[in-house]
């Protein structure tokens, strides 16, 4: 009988937020930034599989253990060392398909909903139903939850809830090949006759001699703030620089173009699109980068942009959009963190950018690329960190500052680095259908949030809006603007304007 060791018990030691992370502590809390990563199985999962599975990634992540909790009045982390505790909830899913898939307040175009009906599947119904759940609001409460629906099909679709503060979008795909990998490990030992090694491992005692307490103190994972890790130097900036980029900033956003809101009154919450260009699509949208020498983000960028503009029809005059982008900036810091650490560490840049209706479709990628590399060259995303927290809590506290109350900061936001989702070998033999990853935004936030995945060759998108400020099919219309743009970028596509 072949014998297998469970995974290494990492820790990591409590600590305070730092101000990024606390400023996603009232994000969360005003309806942006609940982050997912789920997975629909093509069978029916049993608690105990997951339960194990949740098990090992809770013990091998320690942030995941993490409760945020308060103290003289600053917020931690505090992360529970002693045992892992697991706390899943099951929930049988009796909705029949399509059953109010679609629907929302102020939606009159029946032909539309009919035909966003026919494309939205049961579990993408549950995955927007999660992303309008909010975390617990009474210290302390957990960081990570999980749940298990079963399907009617016979099928099962698990969610990872993340809050915003302890991952960021990239964590999606970390979260869900570690449990792939852990799911697919313990099939491996229950075929082997090894059914409790691991649950036993995990729940037992870690007081086991001193050869275990050395191994656990060469586990300890470091997981600073992003503002404990920038490099020393990088954030620099005259105190009197800090005043004149907020006051730039605020000028710029009176100036930026939104989409039209179609109720700005009613509560909100956040919807999602899916969205996949082909293999080939993919291939010949990479190349064409290639060829003009820029990067996937300016193409996507530039696709957005465009069909904003054309959406509102704004003609050779245009107008100028705001875009968050977010950075990711774990190679960036000091010290550098691997790809698998799990954290918020994206960095925000508001970019502004003039758009026509005629702007060249390529000249305007190169525009965004070019914009974007030099931003990162003088070290925006790390000089102008503190100028856009402030910027967003400011907006967060007094909502009527932004267009109609309605708590948008920009037209678009977006990652710069498309996220990787790659569950490993070990998925092929777990029946696994799909997996999609998005997060909130009817809190403060863009009009529409764009975030980019690259898997088996293909370019995946979840585009997530707030509604009913805007309605499904003016963001479908929207949807399918960029979408064209990036399949042909040369044509530019007529979109008819919402009314």
């Amino acid at each position: 009988m072949a014998t297998t060791t469970a995974a290494v018990f990492r820790r990591t030691a409590d600590r305070e937020l730092g101000t990024t992370e606390s400023n996603w502590c009232a994000a969360v809390d005003s309806g942006t930034g609940i982050t997912l990563s789920s997975i629909l199985f093509g069978h029916r999962l049993s608690l105990s599989r997951v339960d194990g599975a949740v098990r090992e990634l809770l013990a091998t992540n320690p942030r995941l253990r993490s409760n945020i909790t308060r103290r003289n009045r600053t917020l931690w982390f505090e992360t529970r060392d002693e045992e892992v505790s697991v706390n899943i909830s099951e929930i049988d899913w009796n909705e029949a398909p399509g059953a109010g898939i679609g629907e929302e307040d102020g939606e009159e175009d029946e032909e539309t909903e009919e035909a966003t009906t026919a494309v939205v599947e049961v579990w993408h119904r549950i995955l927007e139903a999660e992303m309008n759940i909010p975390f617990p609001s009474v210290f302390p409460f957990p960081v990570f939850e999980t749940k298990l629906y079963q399907l009617t099909a016979g099928t099962s679709f698990l969610v990872f809830r993340l809050h915003a503060a302890a991952a960021d979008m990239s964590c999606t795909s970390t979260v869900a090949r570690s449990f792939v990998g852990s799911l697919h490990r313990l099939d491996q030992l229950e075929k082997a006759g090894q059914k409790s090694i691991i649950k036993a491992a995990y729940q037992g005692s870690r007081e086991e001699g001193e050869e275990e307490e050395e191994e656990e103190e060469e586990e300890l994972q470091q997981l600073p703030s992003m503002e404990a890790a920038i490099p020393p130097g990088q954030a620099k900036k005259p105190f009197w620089a800090h005043g004149v980029d907020v006051v730039g900033y605020g000028l710029s956003s009176r100036r930026h173009a939104y989409l039209p809101f179609r109720n700005s009154k009613a509560p909100r919450m956040s919807r999602f699109i899916p969205a996949t260009l082909t293999i080939e699509a993919t291939d010949q949208l990479l190349k064409d980068c290639r060829h003009h020498n820029l990067t996937l983000f300016g193409a996507i960028h530039a696709a957005a942009l465009k069909a904003v503009a054309s959406l509102n029809k704004v003609g050779d005059k245009g107008e100028h959009y705001g875009t968050t982008v977010l950075l990711q900036c774990r190679h960036r810091l000091q010290p550098v963190l691997p790809g698998s650490a799990l954290g918020f560490y994206h960095s925000a840049m508001l970019r502004t950018t003039h758009t026509s209706e005629t702007d060249p479709f390529w000249d305007l990628a190169e525009k965004c690329s070019t914009d974007f590399d030099g931003a990162v060259k003088n070290r925006k995303h790390f000089t102008d960190m503190g100028d856009l927290n402030g910027l967003m809590m400011q907006a967060i506290r007094i909502p009527h500052l932004t267009p109609k109350s309605s708590l948008r900061t920009s037209v678009l936001s977006m990652s710069f680095d498309p996220v990787y989702e790659d569950l490993g070998e070990a998925a092929a033999g777990l029946d696994i259908k799909d997996n999609l990853a998005c997060s909130s935004v009817h809190g403060v936030g863009p009009c529409l949030a764009i975030f980019p995945f690259l898997r088996n060759g293909c370019l995946r998108i979840s585009f997530v809006y707030p509604s009913p400020l805007f309605s499904r099919s003016q963001i479908q219309k929207l949807v399918d603007c960029i979408l064209f743009y990036l399949s042909a970028g040369h044509i530019n596509p007529q979109v008819e304007k919402e009314s």
